[in-house]
């Protein structure tokens, strides 16, 4: 369903920039607006030899779910998410030991976006791979984080824009 709603979205988006008569059903920002103008500029990272429970600590007290983990340049080589802290938080908790490093728990295939992706590939991404997080790599360097948040704020901000396309749309029928 999600990948038939963004198919229509595209063609939508390809009808009303090759017409010039009407006024166009959805905002061409939904193309022009990319990861780089909604991206978190200072992410918290972490490196690989950090404690897990010290970087837990981190993301919950900066209401992250997850963040990216750097090498010493900068360069993106694994994701830390608050599931992947569960365990040591598990075993700190019941053992009592606090020993796992971030570069244990952390994920090292890592989906991550390009500065220049745009509004509807990244809310795209989202979909695909059900994460709440992105690392925005340039050149295999961490250059920021995109939310899942932000995208849904913009694409709300989409919406507001554009209230009289919403109530038409509210009269087309759906079937389940």
């Amino acid at each position: 369903m999600a990948q038939l709603l963004l198919y229509i979205i595209r063609q939508q988006i390809t009808i009303n920039n090759t017409q010039t008569s009407d006024p166009p059903l959805l905002e061409p920002n939904m193309q022009t607006i990319t990861a780089e103008t909604i991206m978190d500029r200072s992410p918290l990272s972490f490196r690989p030899d950090s404690g897990v429970i010290v970087a837990l600590r981190q993301l919950l007290t900066a209401s992250m779910s997850g963040a990216p983990v750097v090498d010493a340049d900068n360069n993106l080589i694994g994701f830390l998410s608050e599931a992947d802290c569960m365990r040591g938080a598990l075993m700190g908790g019941y053992f009592s030991t606090i020993g796992e490093l971030v570069r244990d728990r952390m994920t090292t295939e890592v989906e991550s976006i390009g500065a220049n992706t745009n509004l509807v590939d990244v809310a795209e991404k989202f979909l695909h791979n059900n994460r709440r997080v992105l690392p925005v790599v340039e050149e295999g360097k961490v250059v920021g984080l995109v939310q899942r948040r932000c995208v849904l704020e913009q694409l709300l901000g989409q919406i507001d824009n554009k209230s009289e396309q919403v109530e038409y749309r509210k009269n087309i029928r759906h079937f389940s």
